[in-house]
């Protein structure tokens, strides 16, 4: 039997998927190698253990979560309210993919006590957060932003839980109307958007 072969990206893609449907504890390399094309022993060989693997997918997700998401901020030409609206709604697409929710929050509340990844989910939580502080910057302080930043990925993760209880998308629709009415409200004093990864 030849030797399958997937690229790089590919076998992310499809590695991700199994742990976001699944959850971390109940897949299995077994489900991975079935999901990718490969043999189990071809896995083993460039991850020694789901862990590592699983810390792949979460760094891949990472950048494409920036990629996707968190690159809105720079598209200067565009006022900070749609900025803002954008990145929101590109969430609320993430989450409502086949009902799954965020990829974050789900593997921060399967494997959080166990502090297996919290450091790659401190740190895009981190990430997450100073990206909407550099929006709220245009309106607020710096300490009062990064606390309006923080309250706003809080509120979003809330409409996440109640959405995915209830499967109705109004209640992320609502969020994201509610942010940008909020922010739109707030007198601005600068556009300019200083952001530090």
């Amino acid at each position: 039997m030849p030797v399958q072969k997937i690229e790089k990206r590919d076998f992310m893609l499809r590695c991700w998927e199994v742990f976001h449907r699944q959850g971390y504890y109940n897949t299995s390399m077994d489900d991975l190698a079935k999901a990718t094309g490969l043999k189990k022993a071809g896995l083993y060989h460039h991850y020694p253990t789901k862990q590592a693997l699983m810390e792949s997918v979460l760094a891949f997700a990472v950048q494409e979560f920036r990629s996707y998401v968190l690159s809105v901020v720079h598209e200067t030409e565009l006022p900070a309210e749609q900025r803002l609206e954008k990145m929101l709604r590109r969430q609320r697409r993430l989450a409502v993919l086949e009902r799954k929710g965020c990829f974050f929050a789900n593997v921060a509340l399967e494997t959080g006590n166990e502090n297996l990844f919290n450091h790659i989910l401190r740190e895009v939580m981190e990430e997450w957060t100073q990206t909407f502080a550099g929006l709220y910057r245009t309106a607020l302080p710096a300490e009062e932003a990064y606390s309006e930043a923080r309250r706003l990925i809080m509120e979003y993760e809330g409409a996440v839980v109640f959405y995915k209880m209830s499967g109705t998308q109004q209640y992320l629709e609502e969020f994201v109307q509610r942010a940008v009415k909020a922010f739109s409200a707030m007198p601005r004093y600068s556009e300019t958007v200083d952001i530090h990864h």
